[in-house]
Protein backbone atom coordinates (compact mmCIF):
# COMPACT_ATOMS: atom_id res chain seq x y z
CA UNK A 1 0.00 0.00 0.00
CA UNK A 2 1.40 3.38 -1.02
CA UNK A 3 1.30 6.14 1.54
CA UNK A 4 1.80 8.96 -0.95
CA UNK A 5 0.12 9.95 -4.17
CA UNK A 6 2.21 10.07 -7.33
CA UNK A 7 2.28 13.86 -7.11
CA UNK A 8 3.32 13.88 -3.45
CA UNK A 9 6.04 11.34 -4.22
CA UNK A 10 7.26 13.32 -7.23
CA UNK A 11 7.38 16.60 -5.32
CA UNK A 12 8.92 15.16 -2.16
CA UNK A 13 11.49 12.83 -3.69
CA UNK A 14 12.33 14.33 -7.07
CA UNK A 15 11.56 18.04 -7.12
CA UNK A 16 12.89 18.65 -3.62
CA UNK A 17 16.37 17.69 -4.89
CA UNK A 18 16.33 20.35 -7.62
CA UNK A 19 17.66 23.74 -6.46
CA UNK A 20 15.53 26.84 -6.92
CA UNK A 21 11.98 27.47 -8.05
CA UNK A 22 13.07 28.27 -11.60
CA UNK A 23 15.31 25.20 -11.53
CA UNK A 24 12.33 23.00 -10.68
CA UNK A 25 10.27 24.62 -13.44
CA UNK A 26 13.10 23.95 -15.89
CA UNK A 27 13.47 20.34 -14.76
CA UNK A 28 9.78 19.53 -15.13
CA UNK A 29 9.64 21.27 -18.48
CA UNK A 30 12.45 19.07 -19.76
CA UNK A 31 10.48 15.96 -18.77
CA UNK A 32 7.91 16.65 -21.49
CA UNK A 33 8.27 15.93 -25.16
CA UNK A 34 7.05 18.28 -27.88
CA UNK A 35 3.50 16.96 -27.57
CA UNK A 36 3.05 17.56 -23.85
CA UNK A 37 3.71 13.96 -22.76
CA UNK A 38 5.91 13.69 -19.66
CA UNK A 39 8.50 10.96 -19.14
CA UNK A 40 9.72 9.89 -15.73
CA UNK A 41 10.66 6.24 -15.71
CA UNK A 42 10.67 5.70 -11.92
CA UNK A 43 7.38 7.44 -11.26
CA UNK A 44 5.66 5.61 -14.13
CA UNK A 45 7.05 2.28 -12.90
CA UNK A 46 5.71 2.76 -9.38
CA UNK A 47 2.39 4.50 -10.09
CA UNK A 48 1.67 3.71 -13.73
CA UNK A 49 2.00 5.96 -16.73
CA UNK A 50 -1.38 7.69 -16.35
CA UNK A 51 -0.81 8.62 -12.71
CA UNK A 52 2.73 9.78 -13.47
CA UNK A 53 1.46 11.97 -16.33
CA UNK A 54 -1.19 13.57 -14.13
CA UNK A 55 1.23 14.12 -11.25
CA UNK A 56 3.92 15.77 -13.34
CA UNK A 57 1.42 17.85 -15.32
CA UNK A 58 -0.13 19.13 -12.07
CA UNK A 59 3.29 19.91 -10.59
CA UNK A 60 4.30 21.74 -13.75
CA UNK A 61 1.23 23.96 -13.59
CA UNK A 62 1.69 24.65 -9.87
CA UNK A 63 5.34 25.59 -10.41
CA UNK A 64 4.42 27.90 -13.26
CA UNK A 65 1.75 29.52 -11.11
CA UNK A 66 4.26 30.03 -8.29
CA UNK A 67 6.75 31.65 -10.67
CA UNK A 68 4.14 34.00 -12.09
CA UNK A 69 3.06 35.08 -8.58
CA UNK A 70 6.58 35.83 -7.28
CA UNK A 71 7.99 39.35 -7.32
CA UNK A 72 10.82 39.85 -9.82
CA UNK A 73 13.26 40.61 -7.01
CA UNK A 74 12.62 37.20 -5.45
CA UNK A 75 12.99 35.45 -8.81
CA UNK A 76 16.20 37.36 -9.54
CA UNK A 77 17.71 36.03 -6.30
CA UNK A 78 16.57 32.54 -7.35
CA UNK A 79 18.35 32.57 -10.73
CA UNK A 80 21.92 31.70 -9.59
CA UNK A 81 20.80 28.72 -7.50
CA UNK A 82 18.36 27.54 -10.16
CA UNK A 83 20.90 27.45 -12.97
CA UNK A 84 23.82 26.24 -10.84
CA UNK A 85 23.54 22.65 -12.11
CA UNK A 86 22.33 23.48 -15.61
CA UNK A 87 25.76 24.23 -17.14
CA UNK A 88 24.28 27.35 -18.73
CA UNK A 89 24.84 31.05 -18.22
CA UNK A 90 22.01 32.75 -16.39
CA UNK A 91 20.59 34.43 -19.51
CA UNK A 92 20.77 31.17 -21.49
CA UNK A 93 19.00 29.39 -18.66
CA UNK A 94 16.21 31.99 -18.60
CA UNK A 95 15.83 31.79 -22.39
CA UNK A 96 15.50 28.00 -22.18
CA UNK A 97 12.53 28.31 -19.82
CA UNK A 98 10.46 29.94 -22.56
CA UNK A 99 10.61 26.71 -24.58
CA UNK A 100 9.29 24.34 -21.92
CA UNK A 101 5.98 25.70 -20.55
CA UNK A 102 3.12 23.30 -19.87
CA UNK A 103 1.16 22.45 -23.01
CA UNK A 104 -2.30 23.93 -23.50
CA UNK A 105 -1.25 27.04 -21.60
CA UNK A 106 -3.51 30.03 -22.20
CA UNK A 107 -2.10 32.75 -24.45
CA UNK A 108 -2.29 35.19 -21.53
CA UNK A 109 -0.31 32.92 -19.19
CA UNK A 110 2.28 32.26 -21.90
CA UNK A 111 2.63 36.01 -22.54
CA UNK A 112 2.98 36.59 -18.79
CA UNK A 113 5.71 33.94 -18.53
CA UNK A 114 7.61 35.39 -21.49
CA UNK A 115 7.32 38.87 -19.98
CA UNK A 116 8.68 37.69 -16.63
CA UNK A 117 11.56 35.83 -18.31
CA UNK A 118 12.38 38.84 -20.46
CA UNK A 119 12.41 41.15 -17.44
CA UNK A 120 14.59 38.72 -15.48
CA UNK A 121 17.00 38.46 -18.39
CA UNK A 122 17.29 42.24 -18.57
CA UNK A 123 17.83 42.46 -14.81
CA UNK A 124 20.52 39.76 -14.93
CA UNK A 125 22.29 41.60 -17.76
CA UNK A 126 22.04 44.90 -15.89
CA UNK A 127 23.38 43.34 -12.70
CA UNK A 128 26.25 41.70 -14.57
CA UNK A 129 27.14 44.97 -16.33
CA UNK A 130 27.06 46.85 -13.03
CA UNK A 131 29.34 44.23 -11.46
CA UNK A 132 31.79 44.52 -14.37
CA UNK A 133 31.83 48.32 -14.19
CA UNK A 134 32.33 48.28 -10.44
CA UNK A 135 35.16 45.78 -10.74
CA UNK A 136 36.96 47.75 -13.46
CA UNK A 137 36.90 51.16 -11.77
CA UNK A 138 39.94 51.97 -9.65
CA UNK A 139 39.23 52.53 -6.03
CA UNK A 140 40.53 55.64 -4.31
CA UNK A 141 43.56 55.02 -2.09
CA UNK A 142 42.83 54.45 1.56
CA UNK A 143 44.20 57.27 3.66
CA UNK A 144 45.59 56.53 7.04
CA UNK A 145 43.94 58.50 9.83
CA UNK A 146 46.17 61.28 11.12
CA UNK A 147 46.77 61.58 14.82
CA UNK A 148 45.25 64.68 16.39
CA UNK A 149 47.55 67.74 16.36
CA UNK A 150 49.65 68.30 19.44
CA UNK A 151 50.08 64.67 20.42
Amino acid sequence: MRLKSAREDFEANTLSAVPGLLGRLSYVGRLQDGNGTYYHWGLARVYGDGAAQCAIRASHRVLLSEVLKKPLAVLLRDVPASCSKEHLREREFLASLAYTPPKSLSPAALAHLRSVLSALSALVESRNNANLQGASQPRPPVQEPRPPAGI
